[in-house]
């Protein structure tokens, strides 16, 4: 029977911190995903109050009016900036998160392949043993038909 993997709780540790950090990084992605979908909104409706007040500019509007689409426009634009913000801050969330699962990665793999290179060893001298002890069935095989 193969020998027991002396690392193995560490190995399943890692494995767990790689899947929190896997779990940390698809929620950043999500509220993203949400935060650059509410640009968009922000974006589409600054492109929309701007057309309409220019078509109002152009039909004669009253200064109550121009200040309302102002105040809109002004609203909108801080909101944007603030989604921007939020964005750049996400960013760099999001690539420490991946730096943090790149090395949790890493370490979970390199014990794997300590985990595989005993193996490979217990097998080596699993083979090596039973080399052994065919060559000595072999030998008295050999001396008990003389």
């Amino acid at each position: 029977m193969a020998e027991k993997f002396k690392l193995q709780a560490v190995l399943k540790y890692r494995k767990t911190l790689e899947e929190q950090a896997q779990q940390r990084v698809a929620e950043l992605l999500n509220v993203e995903s949400g935060l650059k979908a509410k640009q968009g909104e922000v974006s589409s409706h600054l492109d929309t109050l701007s057309g309409q007040l220019l078509q109002k500019q152009q039909q004669g509007l009253s200064i109550l009016e121009f200040r309302l689409y102002e105040d809109q426009l002004d609203h909108h634009r801080q909101q944007s900036e603030q989604l921007q913000k939020q964005l750049k801050e996400m960013a760099l969330l999001l690539n420490e998160s991946r730096q943090k699962l790149q090395v949790a990665a890493r370490e979970c793999k390199i014990l794997e392949k300590l985990k595989e290179k005993q193996l490979a060893e217990y097998l080596r001298e699993f083979n090596r043993k039973e080399r052994i002890m065919l060559d000595e069935i072999s030998l008295r095989q050999k001396g008990d038909s003389k």
